[in-house]
Order: structure tokens, then sequence, then C-alpha cells
């Protein structure tokens, strides 16, 4: 009987893709790679790294999606997470499975960007860091903190108001950006608007996120 070949020691079953790279030694041959690496080999090199990382975007997505709640943002981070697992690959060892690896650069990634999120609120003074309101705004998703801002902003807040509230702490635009997109006529720009209205806005969020704290449903509040 003909022996059968060994599969090149670049290869490992991945999912149902037997002959996707195996990271670990393509991590070490990135890591080996030298000014006078010969360019035939460090372009099959990369290509080699494009297909692993090509097999692994949709769950990278699916993890920033789960984590987020929504499409776009998903979507940035997951571009986000794959650069820096592409710049981190030389470090990879194999202690885990890759795609175990690069999921938890999707988790940093998508709390990173949470975190932020909520941050500008505080930073801004709206929410007070030393408050038990800040704790539990850090524990609500995207998708909750975004509704309870725009439930809080309605209830207390002009149009006007509404629109630069939502750029700021809902997108998380920087304030020249805001006065730059919306044309603001007022001497003090979008900084005197929030200015205007931070202590309504203060109070309406505090009110709202010690509900949440207390067991106040947010999304059953929303459709009531």
């Amino acid at each position: 009987m003909q022996n059968r070949a060994s599969p090149s020691p670049c290869y490992i079953q991945e999912g149902m893709d037997s002959t996707l790279p195996d990271a670990v030694e393509l991590a070490r041959a990135l890591a080996s790679v030298t000014p006078q690496t010969p360019a035939p080999e460090v372009e099959q090199l990369l290509g080699r790294l494009d297909r692993l990382f090509a097999a692994h975007e949709r769950l990278v997505y699916a993890t920033c999606l789960r984590y987020v709640g929504e499409p776009q943002m998903a979507r940035d981070l997951a571009q986000d997470t794959l650069l820096k697992a592409y710049r981190k690959l030389p470090s990879f060892r194999g202690d885990a499975k890759f795609s175990t690896w690069l999921a938890a650069i999707a988790r940093y990634e998508c709390l990173n960007a949470l975190r932020k999120q909520g941050e500008t609120l505080t930073t801004d003074g709206v929410v007070d860091r030393e408050d038990g309101s800040a704790s539990v705004l850090a524990s609500l998703r995207r998708q909750e903190r975004e509704l309870l801002l725009q439930q809080a902003a309605e209830s207390v807040l002009d149009a006007e108001e509404q629109q630069v509230v939502w750029l700021r702490y809902g997108e998380n635009l920087p304030l020249e950006q805001i006065e730059a997109l919306l044309g603001t006529a007022s001497a003090s720009g979008a900084r005197g608007i929030l200015q205007r209205c931070k202590r309504k806005l203060q109070r309406e969020l505090r009110r709202r996120l010690e509900e949440i704290g207390q067991g106040s449903s947010l999304f059953r509040e929303s459709v009531e």
C-alpha cells in the first residue's frame, strides 16, 4: 500500500478546513522576518496570514456584535481587532486556540470602546464619577446606554440640545466636530449648549440610573 504523505507542518485543522495555516507556525515565521528575508518568501508568508485571518472574520464580527449590539460599530471593532491581532501575532504561542485568542482580543476592544463612551459622560461632569449612578452606567450595554440617553434627553431638553447631546454622548464626537456638523451659530458653540443643558440632563440621568440600580427595567419602561 502506498504511504500517504504527511500534512505540511504549516497547516492544521481549524474547524472544518483542514488546510488553514497553523497560527503558531506563522507566528514564528513572522517573528523571524528580517530586512534580508527574500521578497518571495515574505509574499508567501503574507498570503498564508491573509488566509488565516480571513477564515476568522465572521467569528470576530459575531463576537463584537454580541458585545455592542450595533452592526456598524461591530464591524469597526472587528477591523480594529484583526489589525491588533495581526500586529500581536508574533507573540502568539498557542497556549489557547487561535480562535479563542482572537475572541479575547475582540472582547477587550469592545469593552474598551463601551467604557470610553461611558467615560465621556463622566469626564464632562454629566454623571458624577463618585456617584453610585456612575457604576450603574458602566454596567449598561451600548443599546441600553443609548436608550437611556435618548429618553432622558427627550424628557428635559429642546430639539437643538437633544441633537448636540446625542452627537456628543451617543456618537462620542469631539466638540469641534459637532460645531462643524451643525454650523452652530451660538458664540459659545456646542460647548455652550452642553453647559446650558448640563444640569437638566444631569438630574434626569441620575434619577433614571438610580431607578435602574434599584431594579427598574430600562427596556420594560420603554414599551409601557
